[in-house]
């Protein structure tokens, strides 16, 4: 049970440093081209579209099995992650929770069964080392 619970938190991890890279990268890239305020909600759509796909298919690489539930666990992760620090800063209101959560789950879920079916001769981040699952 601690392997599975380990998958998740390291799938969780990247993930979310996925999401803050990509935010960061369009963070400079509005300051440099200089985009219109209103822009910034579509990009960190994408961001978080992004980390929660790469949150998924880091599990399902790790995991090789149950890609759609593993999807669904690391996208409400991620969701709860969000929901829990936008509570801590004060930005909380709940409109946009039913949103997030169908974008939470069908990255995240599409990245797992991607990782999942994935060949091993094909297998890009050489997850050997970390197959946590793996009896």
């Amino acid at each position: 049970m601690k392997k599975h619970i380990l998958t998740y938190i390291i799938s969780t991890l990247c993930g979310t440093g996925a999401s803050a890279a990509l935010t960061a990268l369009f963070a400079l890239a509005a300051y440099a081209v200089g985009f219109r305020r209103d822009m910034a909600g579509g990009m960190a759509v994408l961001a978080y579209a992004a980390g929660c796909f790469v949150s998924g298919l880091v599990c399902g690489l790790i995991k090789r099995h149950k890609g759609l539930v593993s999807g669904a666990v690391c996208g409400a992760l991620m969701l709860s992650l969000t929901a829990a620090v936008s509570l801590l800063t004060g930005n909380f209101t709940g409109a946009g929770l039913p949103g997030r959560a169908v974008c939470a789950l069908l990255a995240a879920c599409t990245g797992a069964v991607i990782g999942v079916n994935r060949r091993d001769d094909q297998n890009m981040l050489s997850m050997q080392s970390l197959r946590l699952s793996r009896k």
